[in-house]
């Protein structure tokens, strides 16, 4: 099976994209609401944790591994928020 980029597309309109973090015997889970880079090396993740809080994790290339998930929207009335890189 061919790995899925658009798994922001595969959800209802009841969900959107969530990460889970493992690190340091600690877990945080937030709502993706976008990313991007830095200098190439950096990748910046920013979102929401599940109390509605702030989050951007900072992370260079050669140490990411995240899972992606399905989480309840926050904001279920606002239109949903599609994320990724730009491919201009």
């Amino acid at each position: 099976m061919p790995f899925d980029y658009d798994f922001d597309d595969n959800l209802d309109n009841l969900h959107e994209v969530g990460m889970r973090l493992v690190s340091f015997g600690q877990t945080i889970q937030f709502h993706v609401e976008d990313l991007g880079y830095y200098n190439p090396s950096l990748i910046r993740f920013y979102g929401k944790t599940e109390d509605g809080s702030d989050i951007e994790l900072i992370q260079h290339v050669s140490q990411i591994s995240f899972l992606l998930m399905a989480v309840k929207r926050l904001n279920p009335d606002e239109p949903k928020r599609k994320i990724g890189f730009s491919e201009e």
